[in-house]
């Protein structure tokens, strides 16, 4: 029997302290977000009171302010709550121990809602009988568990003392025996054969994550906390679909194989809402998804624009800040230190600031910008557009990337459906999520002599003024008009049409994506030169500028390409073949290359 070297106590003081704080940055406020009608903290404090071994349990969270929430939590369910720096989560274990008088800790991540007090008292039982400081199941024991870590206050006390500099020690605490076995004396639990099977990923890292522990307890119709893990794993293996909700999502890992702990923090600084649109917004959503679920990254958006931009970043999981044009990105860069800048939007800081700011940043970024930014940054994006021939690279540290491979659409590939089959051919009009020029209505009228058969789409835009009165007036015009509203997504739409008629933007992108041959109204000279490479590839017609091309003109336009299905489909095929759709993707893969690249003579120089 192991017997505590910390007290005088005949068995030890087994305590389970849940690190947790609303400050994440792949979803954030995550530890408090309801599943199946109770907090998420809710579950893993239910789960534990279980535990025949466990007596007491206790929340270890920061000083930040946004974590006054936990505190609240905590207080309500009459749970110990304790309170340390934000950036070294080893200093809150070490707190809370010695408050708790804890002789065994129990690490207990704020992620994982389906934990099974049984398997924890597996797990502390085994460490306790092998003399362990810290226990691990055996090599090549199958186990479906995950988020908890039993260990001695001994080993505690030796990280305080000797790794307590280590960001890996600071950041994971448990992580560090796992990267240094012999740092401490290592138990083998033996299977536990309720688990013992792959679960695959049961955490809420992302808002994927969430939608699926939802989808599993409904399909159980099980309440708050009646799920158990075993019946949990029965239904995967009945309905193995159900894992297709979050398979995508990649597992942040303790430390990366250069050496950095986690995968790293990218902070997203794009323009959106007002006089911007909404494409850059849309598409950097696109690209933090892709960082977070794919790459492993932390991502927070800094918001140039309106507040009504912000409220898809929110629903994708993010956090985002707002700023203005003017204002210094530096004072965000030391409060967060990110890995990773990307910049995405017409206004920003200057050359000058963006090379000011490599000094606290790993890789910066910019998509499709032709500004003197681009000299100072070490990646650039863009699709192979005319304006790109004259761009002068003279002195840049920039590498950029050019071809229709690193298009950067705003579509979420995970929610992205297969074509749809429509009993009536289908226009999509989209003149952006702000429509400044008032090309809905102007069209609405033109278009109102089109042949009835065919039904025509308007997209009313969440940022056009007066929405409401707009989508009224198009209904009103013609009986074949039908409006989509509040979409932040047209994946659906996309999907239905037979062609479309928009104004150049991202929505021209995401059309060829989808195959749906379109007609192109420019609203600047730069984006006529755009739709012209559209045009030459042969997914689309340019029109030119939107205020130079008559009515009739457009008219003419669409009628043609109504008639002429054998171009359509040309159109079609052109398009798929051209932007796969991947961008953000292959992008967040590029620079998550680059990343680990750039840490490496880091570690070499320590």
């Amino acid at each position: 029997m192991w017997v505590s070297t910390m007290n005088s106590h005949k068995h030890p003081r087994i305590v389970a302290v849940i690190q947790a704080r609303m400050g994440s940055t792949r979803l954030p406020g995550k530890v408090l977000r309801p599943v199946a009608g109770k907090p998420l903290l809710w579950h893993i404090v239910h789960r534990l009171k279980a535990s025949h071994l466990i007596e007491d349990i206790a929340i270890a969270t920061t000083t930040n302010p946004l974590d006054e929430a936990i505190a609240q939590f905590a207080a309500a369910e009459n749970i110990t709550v304790l309170r340390g720096p934000e950036d070294d989560v080893l200093a809150r274990f070490a707190r809370a121990a010695e408050q708790m008088g804890a002789d065994i800790i129990v690490r207990v991540s704020s992620d994982a809602p389906f934990i099974d007090a049984g398997f924890v008292d597996h797990l502390i039982a085994g460490m306790i009988e092998q003399g362990g400081d810290y226990v691990l199941m055996q090599e090549g024991a199958p186990c479906a568990h995950e988020g908890v870590d039993p260990f001695t206050r001994r080993a505690l006390d030796k990280l305080m003392m000797d790794a307590a500099d280590d960001p890996v020690a600071r950041e994971h605490v448990t992580g560090y025996f796992k990267l240094h076995p012999d740092f401490v004396a290592i138990a083998r639990a033996k299977p536990y054969a309720p688990l013992a099977r792959d679960g695959g990923r049961l955490t809420i890292d992302t808002p994927d994550d969430l939608a699926f522990v939802e989808a599993v307890h409904a399909r159980l119709q099980a309440k708050a906390g009646e799920a158990s893990l075993a019946d949990l794993l029965l239904l995967l293996e009945r309905e193995p679909a159900l894992r297709r909700i979050n398979a995508h999502v990649k597992q942040k890992p303790v430390q990366a194989q250069d050496g950095s702990v986690g995968g790293g923090f990218a902070l997203m600084r794009c323009d959106g809402g007002g006089k911007f649109g909404y494409g850059h917004v849309k598409r950097m959503v696109a690209l933090a998804r892709a960082l977070r679920d794919e790459q492993g990254m932390g991502v927070m958006f800094v918001l140039n624009g309106s507040e009504d931009a912000a409220v898809p970043i929110r629903r994708a999981g993010f956090g985002v800040t707002m700023t203005g044009v003017s204002q210094d990105l530096a004072p965000l860069l030391e409060r967060h230190r990110p890995d990773l800048l990307v910049l995405d939007g017409r206004e920003g800081p200057s050359r000058a600031e963006l090379e000011s700011y490599h000094r606290g940043v790993s890789l910066i970024a910019i998509i499709d910008d032709g500004s003197q930014r681009r000299l100072a940054a070490d990646f650039a994006y863009y699709p192979p557009l005319p304006q790109l021939a004259k761009m002068d690279w003279t002195g840049a540290r920039t590498v950029p990337r050019i071809g229709w491979q690193w298009a950067l659409l705003g579509l979420n590939p995970h929610l992205t459906p297969a074509r749809a089959l429509t009993p009536r051919p289908t226009v999509l009009v989209a003149m952006g999520g702000s429509d400044p020029q008032g090309l809905t209505l102007r069209t609405a009228r033109a278009l109102a002599g089109i042949d009835p058969a065919w039904r025509i789409r308007f997209v009313i835009g969440t940022g056009v003024r007066d929405g409401a009165k707009v989508a009224a007036a198009v209904v009103a015009m013609a009986g074949n008009y039908e409006t989509v509203e509040g979409a932040d997504d047209l994946s659906t739409e996309y999907a239905s049409a037979d062609l479309a008629l928009c104004a150049f933007g991202v929505t021209a992108y995401e059309l060829a994506a989808f195959g749906v041959p379109a007609i192109y109204l420019g609203l600047s000279p730069d984006h006529v030169l755009s739709a012209g490479a559209f045009a030459e590839a042969g997914m689309g017609i340019n029109l030119g500028l939107a205020e130079t091309v008559s009515d009739s003109q457009i008219c003419a336009a669409l009628r043609g390409l109504m008639a002429d299905p054998a171009r359509r489909r040309d159109m079609r095929s052109i398009g798929l073949a051209t932007l796969d759709g991947n961008g953000a993707s292959r992008i967040a893969a590029d620079l998550a290359a680059a990343l680990k690249e750039e840490r490496r003579p880091v570690k070499a120089a320590q």
